[in-house]
Parts: C-alpha cells; sequence; structure tokens
C-alpha cells in the first residue's frame, strides 16, 4: 500500500504487461472503495486509511474494485509478500511464531515427563511438563548420504579458509533451488544461493550466496572435509562453540551451562491442561527473569517414538520453581523418566 501511495520503494515491479500506470490505476480504485481517503489533517491530500493494513478490511474491500484491476492487485500482493518472505529466509529472519521440532530431521527424544492432575469445574485434567533432548547435527555418513544425491558443480563440501583454535570449519552446501535445473546460468553468484549443512546444528535457517560462501571457504573434495566434520560433530554433543572455538568458554567458566552450538539440546515443555496454570505459568517466568524478558514461545515437537506435543516452552531456569508451583495443589504428581 505504501509503494502504490508512493511513499515507499516497491519491493517487486509492477506488472510488465499491464498498459497504463498500475500504480496510479490502482490508486483510483482504492479511493473508490475506500482504503485511499482524503487526510483529516491536510484536506485536499490523499493518505492511506488508518486500518489500511488491517487484512480482513483489504480483502474485503478490493472486492469493490473492477475485477482485472482486482486480480492484478492480489497478485502483486501475493508476488509482494512471497518476496519479503524470501529476503527474511535469505537473512535469517523468517519466524513461523512456532518453533517446530521434529519435523525438519531432528532427533527428539522424551528424558522425563511429570504429570499434575489437577481439579476443575467438570472433573480432573492433566498438566505435563516434558524434558526432552533434540538431536540436530549431521554425522559424516549422513553428510555422505547427502552429497550422493547432488549433481551441482558447485555444490559439496567446503572448508574455512580460517583457522580458529587449530580448526577448520567444513560445511556442506546444497543449492537451495530445486528441480532438474537448479542453477541458471545467466544468475551472479549474489543470486545463488545455497543451504548450507552443519556437523553440529545440521540444516541451517539463513541460506548462503555462492559469493559469500567464496569469499570464506573453498570447496574440497570429501576427504578433505572428513577430519574437520568428525572432530566438530564428536566434540559438539557436550562442548559449546565458545570452548570449541576459543579453547574456553567465559559461561562455563562462571559454572553456567551453554548450549550455543551443541548438536543434543534439551527443551522443557508444559503441555495438557495449560490454560488453567497460565497465571502460575507466567507469574515463575516474571520472577525468575522480569517482566521484560518473559516472552511465552508456542513449541511443537515430535518425537522418536511419534508422539506429539504443542506447548509452551520453558526456560531451564524456571523449571524447578514450576515444578513446585504446579505441585503445590495439584490432586496427584507422577513422574515418569524414559531411557
Amino acid at each position: 500500500m505504501k509503494a502504490i501511495m508512493g511513499y515507499e520503494s516497491p519491493v517487486v515491479p509492477p506488472p510488465r504487461d499491464y498498459k497504463g500506470d498500475f500504480f496510479k490505476d490502482v490508486a483510483a480504485a482504492l479511493v473508490g472503495v475506500g482504503l485511499i481517503v482524503n487526510s483529516e489533517s491536510m484536506p485536499g491530500v490523499l493518505s492511506l486509511d488508518k486500518d489500511y493494513n488491517n487484512m480482513s478490511k483489504f480483502l474485503n474491500r478490493i472486492l469493490g474494485m473492477p475485477v482485472e484491476l482486482q486480480n492484478r492487485l492480489f497478485r502483486y500482493f501475493t508476488d509482494t509478500l512471497e518476496a519479503i518472505i524470501t529476503q527474511a529466509k535469505r537473512a535469517g529472519r523468517f519466524d513461523l511464531g512456532i518453533l517446530d521440532l521434529g519435523a525438519g530431521g531432528e532427533m527428539v527424544k522424551r528424558v522425563r515427563t511429570i504429570t499434575f492432575l489437577r481439579k476443575h469445574a467438570t472433573g480432573t485434567a492433566p498438566t505435563e511438563l516434558h524434558t526432552v533432548h533434540v538431536e540436530r547435527g549431521m554425522s559424516w555418513p549422513e553428510a555422505l548420504e547427502k552429497l550422493s544425491e547432488l549433481t551441482g558443480e558447485d555444490e559439496g563440501f567446503y572448508i574455512s579458509h580460517q583457522i580458529r583454535n587449530g580448526k577448520h570449519t567444513a560445511i556442506l552446501a546444497v543449492a537451495a533451488e530445486s528441480g532438474p535445473s537448479k542453477k541458471n546460468k545467466n544468475e551472479s553468484k549474489k543470486e545463488q544461493m545455497f543451504s548450507v549443512y552443519r556437523p553440529n546444528t545440521g540444516l541451517q535457517f539463513r541460506q548462503e550466496s555462492l559469493a559469500e560462501l567464496e569469499k570464506k571457504y573453498k570447496k574440497v573434495e570429501s576427504a578433505d572435509a572428513e577430519e574437520a566434520w568428525t572432530q566438530q560433530y564428536d566434540s559438539s554433543v557436550n562442548t559449546c562453540s565458545h570452548a570449541y572455538w576459543r579453547g574456553n568458554c567465559r559461561n562455563v567458566n562462571l559454572g553456567h551451562d551453554c548450549e550455543v552450538g551443541l548438536r543434543r539440546r534439551t527443551y522443557n515443555v508444559v503441555s495438557g491442561s495449560v490454560l488453567s496454570v497460565w497465571s502460575r505459568v507466567e507469574g515463575v517466568l516474571a520472577s525468575k527473569n522480569g517482566t521484560h524478558n518473559n516472552k511465552m514461545q508456542v513449541i511443537r515437537l515430535r518425537t522418536k517414538d511419534d508422539l506429539k506435543i504443542v506447548g509452551t516452552l520453558i526456560p531451564k531456569n524456571c523449571v524447578d520453581a514450576l515444578v513446585e508451583a504446579l505441585s503445590s495443589d495439584a490432586e496427584k504428581t507422577e513422574e515418569v523418566t524414559f531411557d
């Protein structure tokens, strides 16, 4: 909408096959449906309606535009949305709002479940606190299996130019586009995007261009990457990235846990009848983390035994306090550990 008004540069260009001034024609039609209005502070000057970014109102109002222009505008909207999502994915900033584990190749294993049986108006309902381990790394055999599927000349193993703490970084780069023609010969190195796999954290959210890869890494044969890959994979089960690359970790030296770069991470999730204990969960998070840092993170996971869990992520430093709070008036508390 701001691009149509000329407030901002458009994320994507207007349709090339449109006969006429696309933005001008759309703006005129949006005046007719009330999404562009006379400015209250400056009569005679057009401005966006105060609810211009209300999606329901936008979709409803454009139905009053001429059908062809309506379809053109909606297509332009979806093209812009797709471009913004692509930019966010490339920058590693794309967030669906739900942390999804177990659907992207990670192995999720239950370690412990504490069940709090609580009474409510119509009976009893369980609230569960799950502790799970998530294995997210990629072993050397898995990396070789992935390599066997690749066909692009720029796909494969890379190792870093830089040496840190006597070690190279090894990665596996896979062209981001799928299909028989992964690489467009007309694309520059900055436009050719690759998904990156690391031994300790597996597939990365942020894609990198071929230009970025070549700046930091050099392409090598699998035999040249094996030592760096297996060394980091084996170490990352209990050594954080700080200690691996720098030789020590300040948090660990202070007696705290550090999970940065670990291939096996621990998550605590409260699920089940969560609404009935919501105020207590919020209270525990606020008391431990402060009111400025108690954002609730919804998490969805599938364990290796195919159990699906949807709940709220609980920080490690809040677990003991939450167990105490939920146990205080529970009808029954039961703890189960898993091998």
